[in-house]
């Protein structure tokens, strides 16, 4: 095949660069993988090694995907392709006991970490400390992703560390003691010690530098700091480093993804070569202008013009709804009429939210008309109760020390060993510095068991012992043997119809999946097997089956496409997000995060949003979202289907004002009164009981307007009501309380407060 036929001649240019540092800067659905693999083949042409080459993406999906292409392109090519997770814990189970950690370490998902994280904060009595666990966890993974130790989180911040950094600190300290007592690591260790690992063993560096002399890495754009600290060491004698992606599809920051990795690649590697792909082949030209005309308010980019070879496609639809309702089941009947006049199946749609409690409302209608759907990012296949107690005793077998493992395992099924019981043996266990299924084995010698527990935990012991001998067997037949020999799958055949059917429908599936990890990987252990579910993405776990419609956050829509794409609830406070007025560069991600989510689309895109919203327990007026004021006038069909103003078509008038592009990272200014082309109104009035909502001209008119119980409007969290006032004249205080965004400290003479009247 010739590789380069097919080409543009940038992607030609991309592609045949072979020595030095390149940066690929793709627009949206412009062929980014073919030119990533096509390269890859390229160099493989000519005569480099695949064993040299080391390709690094974000998603188990994406890089099976790439693999697969290089493999038809070049069959056994032997280059190594994997996600940053996968690869660096392959590195781990090569060369972690330079650093003290054993080969067989077990990899905690979130779950697991959480349980760890509350165990921790019970040890050290802080469960009552005002902060919550979840939080906790989120503090210590952002100082992973940004290398920090527990001894340098709390340097950081010093003696004066507000309550919730002092909680932090000391829970992090203990949990890293429990995870090596456990020889076990958490997603960003498996980060944090390659990159010990790099800085610490020169030796070991220049060894894995001189082994991946050609490293590429997609959606660079993504990386963290330990990331880019990877891929920066990988890169010093050879720096033969292509990174591809696009800043204007950034959307990880919450997660610790460093935009100025990408934006500063030039800066690093100034002999850098730069190629733009900006044929986008995915997106009709209506959508691409849609995109194109919203990302340009972003300041920190790279400047690009998105262009298409597509037809123009329908004009994209934004439609206003009186209220959740009524967005969901037009949703519903929309792509119900859709697939009835045959022109998509259930499968080429998908519906985009900001955030999964959104689903709830579109679910409902969905099922009242019989369309099939799913839901990527619930609870997934992984995650359900059997399967955990499964893969803890798989776990428990490769890591006799995973004490998190065992506490799952013990009583899957029940064994009769209590809380009371297992406190004891944890006890026991830390007093002479052994794992727990250690101390099992000596249940005698703890001091309160009963016979009962005695006897279960002995019993627990020798059955890990006979499941041992298994170890280095297929992993289909080490899950099913551990089922039956455990009792497990028994217990939950035995149990009343319909939850136990499930439960043992699910364990097969397991074992089907294990059969399934075998055959594809066939010189793979149990513990690749585990990795491998451990390792995986909500996105990975999605079958494309094409039966069902999507449901599915903007995030996780990230590197997917499909024909027709729903984006609902376009307001502010969802989209973008409340705390996107804390800072222009969220406001820039949450700008970023609906481009994702238009260029997703390849033939329709419709957009929606409500004047009236009931969204976590709270009924409130909903304004548009600021994004909505920056689309172009003539690639849109604006409906109102809200009962205002009838079925119309809007094609000159605008659901907010445009925002000048000097400044168009700042809020918009609220949308306008009646008359404009939106008005607020109150729930009553939208059910024919009430009158029109109306704003007072602005806060500095009338002061006394403000007081406790009245609602007032914020461009930024709508709508609320004022709970206190304090002090008088130009420097009076109000305390108001959103439905989105909690309570919030004004100065009632600058802040931009309308008082709602006939609401």
């Amino acid at each position: 095949m010739d590789l380069l036929s097919d080409l543009t001649a940038a992607q030609r240019e991309a592609v045949t660069h072979v020595d030095g540092p390149l940066l690929v800067l793709a627009g949206a659905g412009s062929g980014k993988t073919r030119v990533i693999t096509r390269r890859v083949a390229y160099l493989l042409g000519r005569g480099i090694p695949g064993r040299r080459i080391l390709a690094l993406t974000f998603t188990n999906k994406a890089a099976g995907e790439m693999r697969e292409r290089i493999t038809s392109l070049v069959p056994d090519h032997g280059v190594w392709v994997g996600t940053f997770h996968a690869i660096c814990a392959r590195l781990l189970r090569e060369f972690g006991p330079r650093i003290g950690l054993d080969r067989g370490f077990t990899i905690y998902d979130q779950p697991d970490r959480l349980r760890v994280i509350k165990s921790v904060m019970e040890q050290l009595d802080l469960a009552d400390s005002g902060v919550a666990p979840e939080k906790v966890e989120a503090a210590i993974s952002r100082a992973k992703n940004d290398m920090l130790d527990p001894e340098s989180f709390l340097a950081r911040r010093g003696d004066g560390a507000d309550h919730v950094s002092a909680v932090v600190g000391r829970v992090f300290k203990t949990y890293q003691l429990r995870l090596l007592e456990s020889s076990a690591v958490d997603f960003d260790d498996l980060l944090v010690h390659v990159v010990s690992l790099l800085r610490g063993d020169r030796e070991l560096r220049a060894k894995l530098d001189d082994r991946y002399r050609y490293v590429l890495v997609d959606e660079y754009q993504d990386t963290n700091v330990a990331q880019y600290a990877i891929v920066r060491a990988l890169s010093v004698d050879s720096p033969n480093l292509c990174v591809t992606g696009d800043p204007d599809q950034s959307i990880y920051g919450w997660r610790g993804a460093n935009l100025n990795n990408i934006l500063e690649f030039e800066h690093d590697y100034p002999e850098c070569k730069v190629v733009r792909l900006e044929l986008n082949y995915r997106s009709t030209k209506n959508i691409l202008r849609v995109a194109d005309h919203l990302i340009r308010h972003n300041r920190r980019r790279k400047p690009k013009e998105l262009t298409t070879g597509n037809p123009e496609g329908d004009p994209v639809e934004l439609t206003t709804f009186a209220s959740e309702t009524d967005e969901a089941q037009s949703v519903a009947s929309t792509i119900a009429d859709l697939v009835r006049e045959g022109e998509y199946s259930y499968g080429e749609v998908s519906v985009f939210v900001r955030v999964t409690a959104l689903t709830r409302g579109l679910e409902s209608a969905l099922r009242s008309l019989s369309i099939p759907y799913q839901v990527v990012g619930g609870v997934s296949f992984y995650e359900r109760i059997e399967v955990k107690d499964t893969l803890a005793y798989l776990s428990l077998l490769n890591n006799p020390k995973d004490n998190v493992a065992f506490l799952r395992a013990i009583n899957a099924p029940p064994r009769g060993i209590g809380k009371v019981s297992l406190d004891r043996l944890l006890a026991f266990a830390r007093g002479r510095g052994i794992p727990m299924l250690a101390a099992s084995r000596d249940a005698a010698s703890v001091a309160g068991l009963s016979p009962k527990a005695r006897s279960g935990l002995r019993d627990f012991a020798l059955l890990m012992d006979e499941l041992g001998a298994l170890s280095d067997h297929s992993a289909e037949e080490v899950t099913r043997r551990l089922m039956s020999l455990s009792g497990y799958r028994d217990y939950w055949a035995n149990q009343p119809k319909g939850d136990g059917e499930d439960r043992v429908a699910n364990l097969d599936e397991l074992v089907s999946a294990a059969r399934q990890f075998d055959l594809e990987h066939p010189e793979a252990t149990v513990l690749d097997f585990l990795a491998d579910v451990t390792l995986s993405s909500a996105v990975d776990r999605w079958k494309d089956e094409g039966g069902a419609v999507t449901l599915m956050t903007l995030h996780a829509a990230k590197g997917l496409e499909f024909p027709v794409v729903f984006i609902v609830g376009l307001e502010q406070g969802l989209l973008p997000h409340s705390r996107a007025s804390e800072s222009d560069a969220e406001l820039e991600e949450e700008r970023r995060l609906l481009f994702v989510g238009i260029t997703r689309a390849q033939k329709e895109l419709r957009l929606s949003h409500c004047r009236i919203r009931e969204f976590r327990g709270q009924r409130s007026v909903a304004i548009p979202s600021l994004f909505l004021g920056e689309l172009p006038e003539g690639p849109i069909v604006y409906r109102d289907r809200s009962g205002m103003d009838g079925e119309t078509t809007l094609a000159s008038r605008r659901i907010g004002p445009r925002p000048d592009s000097s400044r168009a990272s700042r809020p918009a200014e609220p949308p306008a009164p009646s008359g404009s082309g939106f008005r607020l109104t109150t729930a009553a009035s939208l059910g024919g009981g009430g009158r029109s909502a109306s704003t007072v001209d602005g806060p500095g008119d009338d002061l006394a307007a403000f007081r406790p119980g009245v609602l007032v409007l914020h461009p930024q969290y709508g709508l609320g009501k004022i709970t206190a006032i304090d002090g008088a004249g130009p420097n009076r205080k109000g305390r108001v309380a959103f439905a989105v965004g909690g309570e919030r400290t004004f100065v009632l003479s600058k802040a931009p407060l309308r008082p709602v009247k006939g609401a």
